[in-house]
């Protein structure tokens, strides 16, 4: 495959996308970075923005929203994606696992049927900083395969979605 190792513990660039609201918990992510030699960069907006970036580290860059083709770009550079919102989907996540990108998530709602602790990302068993940075640390340190998450992501495509129902309820309708 397109194995994409890292050095180990070399400072990645990582993403985290998403309205600057509570329950998406990005004052957790800057505050996880603030230690860290890896880099993160935040793209959204939200009522949370001016809080946010009056305590930013060096090392963590905020930005509003952007073209497409500058997120896709982003996404493509990423050494990792950061989702510790709780959701019942989260199309972010497999956004960044088309892209080949590995996924920090809360172990909960939506990310649980998403990201597989150790082959698509790494799950983190409490909202909290130190959980947050050991989880950026084992994704910066690990070899993942981009081919193989890019797959991963397909398998929550709108297509695959829309057959996988049609079984469900034909085999629903038949044991009727």
């Amino acid at each position: 495959g397109d194995l994409r190792p890292r050095p180990q513990g070399g400072p990645g660039r990582f993403l985290w996308v998403g309205r600057l609201v509570p329950y998406k918990r990005p004052e957790l992510v800057v505050e996880a970075f603030r230690d860290l030699s890896h880099r993160l960069t935040m793209v959204g907006i939200g009522p949370m923005e001016r809080a946010l970036r009056t305590r930013l580290p060096d090392n963590v860059e905020l930005r509003g929203w952007i073209p497409r083709h500058e997120l896709a770009r982003l996404y493509g550079e990423a050494a990792g994606f950061l989702h510790v919102g709780e959701e019942d989907f989260g199309i972010s996540m497999v956004e960044a696992l088309a892209a080949g990108v590995p996924v920090v998530a809360l172990d909960a709602g939506g990310a649980r049927d998403i990201v597989r602790d150790g082959l698509d990302g790494v799950l983190v068993p409490e909202p909290g900083v130190s959980a947050i940075r050991g989880a950026v640390e084992r994704v910066a340190s690990g070899s993942w395969d981009a081919a193989a998450l890019s797959a991963r992501a397909r398998e929550f495509s709108p297509e695959r979605f829309t057959s996988r129902m049609r079984e469900v309820i034909s085999r629903t309708m038949a044991s009727g």
